[in-house]
């Protein structure tokens, strides 16, 4: 009995001792799911982020691409039809061929339409009436679309192209809208754009995006989980579920979202309903000169989040290699992400300041020298044609420079060759060059600066100086003061540029020396940019060890710092 007992005592043991394994395993699994759960989702996180930020960069580069195409024909084609130098009998001919070679070489262009106030191009509408481009009152408004002639469907629709820019005198993009384009019924937005010559209204000026368009830019390589493009009034236009797109987004609390967004760039969320857990990331996208932006949203079910963890767990013989080898991975994957997105930064950035802030100018170039061979102008009105060809050239060696530097330290690294060097000769040297500038727009351009010896990279201090200087006598007006200082402050010498300019609102100093933010704002005489500037600076000033501030008050002007070791 004895022994009988001793095996039953020793059969339960080694039950208890199995359950008690097997307790430790299931709970050492369930502590693993812990880590493993917040990996995913961590994970999940930043390739959520990452997938939304790069919807945003090729949506706003696809609709904006188009917008300023459309924002610079719009300044172009209102000084032609202001100008004397072609008769007023043979203006409509000269647009209509402007107008078709523009959208035919144009391709990011699905049409491209206009709409004259009457009587606002040449004072002729009556010997117009039913002509070319011209409607039943002789009013100009030609519309080119599926390679054909025709005129502006804008009367048909006020409401969407015509009274928002007529009213506001600023660009708008419409609200998702149907219509049938080749017998096949396509969800559309518009953008228009007023055309205006010294503050009076000309007429209007715009083209359309088929939705189809933007889809294919999302969906191509989704990442995780599904995506959504709704409007600022809460309208799908992009969704998996094509039953969706057109209708009012019921499932999410739009105007919670849109409230978030006006006080953050990003933010996600995990949304519970009764049927599921979803995670969801939700980006804005800003299209032409919308206050409020478009919501790209990237949405991941959690049950795909965790179904890695999950699988995990009949792994646990080997679990411990897989942690060890995930950690080194997910170090290398973090490296990497980081890596393409810096490249992608720069690819987009490159390709927009190329695509749009090159082209733009070169374009209005070639079509002022397109003037002057129509008919040859008198002396005044060749040296005013010069004078812009020749400030046009100056902006876009400006920008040239700007963009080479600023690849060139984001593609190879910074490299920076410090040498000793007088402040005072290398800014009068760099402020000489300005003269030129200063005395076109009638600004006072002062250098108090002292003889000073830094210890700096010389190429790069006048970078700075420049860019500056540059930027200061851009939101200057006739008149007014820009001013170059320098004073030392515990080893460092601060150099001050002060101008009597337009300053700054709040929410364009808060989005200054950031790349992915940065915009550049039009100057006193309409110069253009693209925000390098101030990148370039910020970049190049803290390689050399120093810092760069501003303070700026709106109508009143704007003041930038920078330091620059002194020499020891």
């Amino acid at each position: 009995m004895r022994k009988n007992h001793g095996l039953a005592v020793r059969k339960n043991f080694s039950v208890i001792a199995g359950i008690a394994g097997l307790a430790v395993i299931v709970l050492g699994c369930v502590l693993l799911m812990i880590p493993l759960r917040l990996t995913s989702l961590s994970n999940t996180s930043k390739i959520a982020k990452l997938q939304g930020q790069e919807a945003k960069a090729k949506l706003s580069m696809r609709i904006n691409a188009s917008a300023d195409i459309v924002r610079n024909y719009s300044y172009l084609i209102a000084h032609l039809a202001a100008t004397e130098l072609i008769p007023k009998e043979n203006k409509r001919e000269f647009m209509l061929s402007e107008m078709e070679i523009r959208y035919r070489n144009e391709k990011l262009l699905n049409n491209l339409w206009c709409t004259f106030e009457p009587n606002a191009l040449d004072g002729m509408d009556a010997h117009f009436i039913n002509g070319v481009g011209s409607n039943e009152f002789g009013v100009f408004e030609p519309w080119f679309a599926e390679g054909d002639l025709a005129n502006s469907p804008t009367l048909d629709y006020e409401s969407i192209y015509y009274t928002v820019p007529q009213k506001t005198r600023h660009e708008a993009v419409s609200e998702p809208y149907w219509d049938i384009v080749n017998d096949e019924k396509k969800l559309m937005i518009s953008f228009s754009m007023p055309i205006l010559f010294h503050d009076t209204l000309l007429g209007v000026l715009g083209t359309d995006f088929y939705i189809d368009d933007l889809n294919e830019l999302t969906t191509a390589h989704t990442l995780v989980g599904n995506a959504k493009l709704v409007t600022d009034k809460g309208v799908v236009v992009i969704h998996n579920d094509a039953e969706l797109i057109g209708k009012p987004d019921n499932y999410d609390h739009h105007q919670i979202i849109m409230n978030k967004l006006a006080e953050v760039t990003m933010f996600d969320e995990f949304d519970t309903s009764e049927k599921s857990d979803i995670y969801k990331v939700y980006v804005p996208v800003y299209f032409g000169g919308n206050n409020k932006p478009w919501v790209y949203v990237v949405e991941v079910p959690a049950k795909q989040i965790y179904a890695e963890a999950r699988k995990t767990v009949g792994a646990l013989t080997i679990i411990f290699v897989l942690l060890v080898l995930s950690v080194y991975f997910y170090l290398k994957t973090i490296e990497k992400n980081r890596e393409l997105k810096e490249l992608h930064r720069v690819k987009d950035k490159l390709f927009s300041v190329v695509a749009h802030d090159l082209r733009s100018p070169i374009g209005s170039m070639l079509s002022l020298l397109k003037l002057t061979n129509m008919k040859t102008p008198n002396v005044e009105m060749q040296a005013r044609i010069l004078k812009d060809i020749s400030k046009r050239i100056d902006d876009v060696y400006g920008l040239l420079d700007n963009l080479l530097r600023w690849a060139k330290s984001q593609m190879q690294g910074m490299v920076i060759s410090p040498v000793y060097f007088d402040v005072q000769q290398e800014i009068c040297a760099v402020v000489d060059g300005l003269r030129d500038i200063s005395a076109a727009k009638m600004i006072a351009l002062n250098n108090h600066t002292g003889k000073q010896e830094v210890y700096a990279d010389r190429d790069m201090f006048s970078v700075v100086v420049r860019n500056l200087v540059t930027n200061a006598l851009k939101y200057t007006s006739a008149g007014g003061n820009v001013t170059i200082d320098s004073e030392m402050k515990n080893n460092m010498l601060v150099v001050s540029v002060k101008d009597t300019g337009t300053g700054m609102p709040q929410e364009v100093q808060k989005k200054l020396f950031k790349l992915s933010e940065t915009q550049s704002q039009r100057g006193t005489n309409n110069e253009n940019g693209t925000g390098l500037g101030l990148v370039l600076c910020a970049d190049f000033v803290k390689a050399n060890g120093g810092r760069i501030w501003f303070t700026s008050l709106q109508g009143e002007g704007s003041t930038f710092f920078f330091s620059i070791p002194a020499k020891k």
